[in-house]
């Protein structure tokens, strides 16, 4: 990801008590009017930001929470 800075780390968990850390990819220049965010899993798992303590796992529709 050469155009994105990592911006912010979220320390997740599911019901099922698996942890998750999901990371916040801004694209590069941080402040260009075209600004993207996008989150990824450390291992890799596209997610969704559903709200200020969840996001969607999109491979595995699951909804995890900050904790």
């Amino acid at each position: 990801m050469a155009n994105y800075v990592e911006t912010q780390r979220f320390h997740c968990s599911s019901a099922a008590g698996r942890d998750y850390i999901v990371i916040e990819h801004a694209r590069a220049p941080r402040f260009s009017p075209s600004s993207r965010v996008d989150y990824v899993t450390e291992d890799g798992d596209v997610a969704e930001r559903l709200d200020d303590g969840s996001f969607l796992l999109l491979l595995s529709n699951e909804i995890i929470r900050v904790s």
